[in-house]
């Protein structure tokens, strides 16, 4: 039943009218989207976590520090590290990953927008210092659809571990819309069919000067996920930040598309 509901969100967004608006950054959890940073640019991102774990009967902090690389203007690359203060327990680390995206074609050039990223992560087995890092490997398609003001974005990951040979079907959608220059309004929400953890995370974007991005958002977690928090997210992007939201035609003005940052 679930992976049906997936598949009508695809379907949704490739019935609907033609783009009007550029849309270029990812959500603020794990909601990737089509577009890659240009050939050389650099975008590193901070977001700091407060929140819950039920089952470890913790209040945590959580630091992550990412930091993306346009390697062409089609395919990019983004690592992260994410450090974890247990309150009462201590600081350590808690996971890593190593992503990288490509896009086949310019927005606009297909009825959606589809790219897709590879992924080798490591994370912690159990919520403590004492747990065991778990090697994963996650192909991951991304669907995306601008209509004008509102982006919808659908991710299909198959997470897989290597010691076990178990995969997991992780799904995650996205929705935003721009109130202007300088605000965007939505949520995304996210599950993973093995462990039936899921969330829900409803966000807001405030761009100010050229290049900078303050990303506010509280993740809810649903059916098995045990975990609640507030995340508020930094990102430094070089260019016009509000080139992030210009109207553009598929394929641009003159055959080009608008650049990601």
């Amino acid at each position: 039943m679930r992976i049906r509901v997936a598949w009508l969100a695809v379907l949704f967004v490739l019935v609907m009218p033609p783009a009007a608006q550029a849309h270029k950054d990812d959500y603020i959890d794990e909601t990737l989207v089509f577009l890659t940073l240009e050939r050389g640019e650099l975008e590193p991102e901070y977001w700091l976590d407060y929140g819950r774990s039920e089952d470890a009967d913790v209040n945590f902090f959580r630091h992550n520090f990412s930091l993306e690389y346009g390697i062409t203007d089609h395919w990019m690359a983004d690592a992260r590290v994410t450090a974890r203060h247990d309150l009462g327990a201590g600081f350590f680390f808690d996971a890593a990953r190593l992503e990288t995206r490509y896009r086949l074609f310019d927005e606009g050039t297909l009825p959606v927008d589809i790219a897709f990223s590879g992924e080798v992560n490591t994370e912690r087995e159990e919520e403590s210092p004492h747990g065991s890092l778990e090697l994963g490997l996650e192909p991951r398609l991304i669907v995306s659809r601008d209509l004008a003001a509102l982006n919808l974005t659908l991710n299909l990951a198959d997470e897989v571990i290597p010691r076990t040979g178990e995969s997991s079907l992780n799904t995650s959608f996205g929705v935003r819309y721009n109130l202007g220059e300088h605000v965007r309004i939505g949520s995304e929400v996210k599950y993973d069919f093995h462990s039936h953890e899921g969330s829900v995370i409803p966000q807001i974007w405030f761009v100010f000067f050229e290049d900078l991005a303050l990303k506010f958002g509280f993740s809810v977690g649903v059916d098995q996920g045990r975990q609640n928090f507030a995340r508020v997210a930094i990102e430094f992007a070089r260019g016009d930040a509000d080139a992030r939201i210009e109207t553009v035609r598929p394929g641009g003005e003159d055959g080009e598309e608008e650049p990601r940052g």
